[in-house]
């Protein structure tokens, strides 16, 4: 099954021939770079025909490096995934700049290869759904989320979760990431609140930053799940974290004033909170490697 993808704005050079210095080093990194990735089936259109390129090949990927085309390009493709990152020029523009420029494009070109990777093995019988998918906007994906989540659904409730923690996942869903799960702790009952908590800190946990304790029951007799938090080398740090176990359809005030009791941030907090310290770990893993 061939997977097809247009990038928009940029043609290679055929030939170096008769070009200037600056027109051959922007044209090597851009057929370099985009080389080292699977993208399916490859084409280019410029900025005056990418129309006619888009009916010709249908693509379900595009790539672009303008947020002002992308959003025509999605006007006029709305059964597409878009991807906007940096041309060659973008990235050469400062020098400061050049080596984050170039690992934030790695990324997401590593990305279209996941999510094209993921299409090709789902096969044919998938992408109706695909297309329908790109085809949403902001609002319905948002709305989608929120019910998969507060829904009954146990499958669509995971598949919610693991897409609002997979960092591969389109930057749509990025973007929205904060929103999401702002609203989603406020729709949450006492069980779904626990369930967000304990999701986030086995991100601690996936970091070795924390680790599980039995379970504590306190003189009320509610139960808690317990965390011990580590240092980066590994040590306990003596401080415990204590999630309280909800129930179904629990109020949301009284599982809040629980955590309140014991002082334990929120789940936007939390995960917030999960993102720094991964990203402190991995400082301190690249300063302390022998």
């Amino acid at each position: 099954m061939f997977v097809s993808t247009l990038i928009i704005g940029r043609v290679p050079l055929e030939s170096h021939d008769g070009k200037k210095p600056r027109e051959v080093r922007l044209d090597t990194y851009f057929k370099e770079t985009f080389r080292q990735f699977d993208l399916g089936e490859v084409n280019h259109a410029t900025y005056q025909n990418w129309k006619e390129k888009c009916d010709q090949h249908n693509p379900l990927f595009i790539i672009t490096f303008s947020d002002y085309e992308a959003s025509q390009i999605k006007e006029y493709k709305k059964d597409a995934l878009i991807y906007v990152t940096y041309d060659p020029g973008q990235v050469f523009y400062r020098k400061a700049e050049i080596d984050n420029k170039k690992l934030e494009q790695q990324k997401t070109l590593k990305e279209i290869e996941s999510m094209i990777r993921k299409t090709t093995e789902d096969g044919e019988e998938k992408l109706p759904a695909l297309r329908k998918f790109a085809s949403m906007s902001y609002d319905d994906i948002y709305r989608m989320i929120i019910q998969a989540i507060i829904g009954d659904d146990e499958k669509l409730r995971k598949q919610a979760w693991e897409l609002l923690n997979d960092d591969n996942a389109h930057k749509n869903f990025i973007w929205m990431r904060a929103q999401l799960i702002c609203e989603i702790w406020d729709h949450c009952d006492g069980k779904g609140k626990e369930e967000f908590l304990c999701m986030a800190m086995d991100q601690h946990i996936d970091n070795g930053i924390a680790r599980k304790l039995d379970n504590f029951t306190d003189e009320d007799e509610q139960e808690f799940h317990q965390y011990m938090f580590c240092s980066f080398s590994g040590f306990d740090l003596n401080y415990i974290r204590r999630i309280p176990l909800g129930t179904k359809g629990q109020d949301k005030y009284n599982y809040q004033a629980i955590l309140d009791k014991y002082k334990t941030p929120n789940g936007p907090q939390v995960m917030l909170e999960a993102g720094q310290l991964k990203a402190r770990l991995e400082e301190y893993q690249s300063e302390n490697v022998s």
